[in-house]
């Protein structure tokens, strides 16, 4: 009886596959790719319709992917909302370090007796974008009532929040080196002071319909006034 013989060599895989299955790297890229683009739609239609009334079924029609897809990469909307926090948060953290290398890179602005104009025009000029930021505020403010009276939830934003506190301390800290200057607070308290401010200062823009920064008196005149009292000179 003939016995078929079995070759040792191992059998090479198509390009691109690996025993029938996609190259693990291929595949966390698509599904990088289709995280990224969810979490891009969801904005938007958290900004049209508010987070409560955004359907799944509309993130994933525009996105242009299935409830299955939604669902392999966020257990439910707000889920979701906490990854476009996240890059809505990098966003705004990579716009307030180019507003200070750009104010502080004029000599002037190093000087000791210009240094609350310089908190002015460094708040002015992280502000500019007031349109967008004002539709930020309000999809935010809808998600903090969800998250106040949901403890695991809250539990949840409030980490998201502390990472975002947490780097803008850093640049704080950095910045005012730059200026000569320290806090006479902790970096986390003077983040949650400004943070506060920029957000009574986006609700007033959305009460008295302001469309630019300059017009707003919470970041020409209260913020920089609340700033001199925080610092003092190294």
């Amino acid at each position: 009886m003939l016995m078929q013989r079995v070759s040792n060599t191992p059998r090479i895989a198509p390009q691109g596959v690996t025993d029938g299955m996609p190259e693990p790297n291929r595949t966390t890229k698509r599904r990088a790719e289709t995280r990224r683009r969810l979490v891009s739609v969801a904005y938007e239609v958290f900004a049209e319709h508010g987070i409560g009334d955004a359907p799944v079924e509309l993130i994933c029609e525009r996105a242009g992917f299935t409830r299955g897809a939604f669902y392999s990469n966020f257990t439910s909307k707000e889920a979701l909302f906490l990854a476009v926090y996240e890059e809505q948060m990098q966003v705004r953290l990579d716009r307030l370090r180019a507003a200070v290398d750009e104010v502080i890179a004029d000599p002037a602005s190093r000087h000791p007796e210009s240094l609350r104009e310089t908190l002015g025009r460094i708040g002015e000029r992280f502000m500019a974008p007031l349109m967008s930021d004002k539709t930020w505020y309000l999809v935010c403010a809808e998600f903090r009532v969800q998250a106040l009276r949901q403890p695991p939830l809250r539990a949840q934003t409030e980490a998201a929040q502390e990472k975002f506190r947490q780097a803008t301390a850093e640049v704080l800290t950095e910045s005012l080196r730059r200026l000569g200057m320290t806090l006479t607070v902790s970096a986390r308290d003077a983040v949650l002071v400004m943070t506060a401010t920029y957000e009574t200062a986006l609700e007033r823009a959305i009460f008295e319909e302001m469309d630019s920064p300059l017009d707003n008196r919470f970041v020409t005149e209260v913020l920089p006034i609340q700033m001199m009292g925080l610092i003092t000179p190294l």
